[in-house]
């Protein structure tokens, strides 16, 4: 039996959390968990490759990929109502298409919303690419398709959004 090596990220350079590489700088699925003073909920990361240019908070769908250098990649939010759920991220800034960056999928985190007020549990509908009131219970009810709770309010912009560790969701076709 041959020797493996050993990976544990024990830290990143943390200009690396809001930009993208053309490059793997680290390897792919890696998950990095920051805990910092503006939130009393850890924030968790995981190193992807973008499907396609993303905006900054667009929410996203972390799925296993068939790339040698893309195990785990991106794609566009798609109806899916099966099993446990989808993981989605949201980068934290903007990404240029087949570049590597780090998505956050839980903690305090900005999202791209629609009009969306402070309370409300918000969701992705199939191919959005900004998260709106969950329409299945109200605005109020969390349910399966919830990805959070906003804590704050747009009408058309970005929020900042509570996911806890773990979460994942169904998608509505709309």
């Amino acid at each position: 039996m041959g020797t493996q090596a050993i990976f544990n990220l024990n830290s990143i350079d943390i200009d690396d959390l809001d930009a993208s590489s053309a490059t793997m700088s680290y390897p792919v699925g890696a998950q990095l968990v920051i805990k910092d003073s503006t939130s009393a909920m850890p924030k968790t990361f995981i190193y992807t490759k973008a499907h396609a240019a993303l905006a900054l908070g667009q929410p996203i769908v972390l799925i296993e990929g068939s790339g040698g250098d893309a195990e785990l990649v991106t794609v566009a939010p798609a109806t899916s109502a099966d099993g446990q759920g989808e993981l989605l991220g949201f980068p934290l800034a903007a990404i240029t298409s087949g570049h590597y960056f780090f998505a956050q999928v839980t903690g305090v985190i900005t999202a791209a919303a629609g009009t969306v007020a402070a309370g409300d549990h918000v969701e992705v509908l199939n191919a959005g690419t900004t998260l709106v009131v969950d329409g299945t219970s109200g605005s109020t009810t969390r349910s399966v398709r919830s990805i959070g709770i906003a804590k704050t309010a747009t009408a058309t912009g970005t929020i900042t959004l509570s996911v806890m560790p773990g979460r994942r969701v169904h998608i509505a076709a709309s």
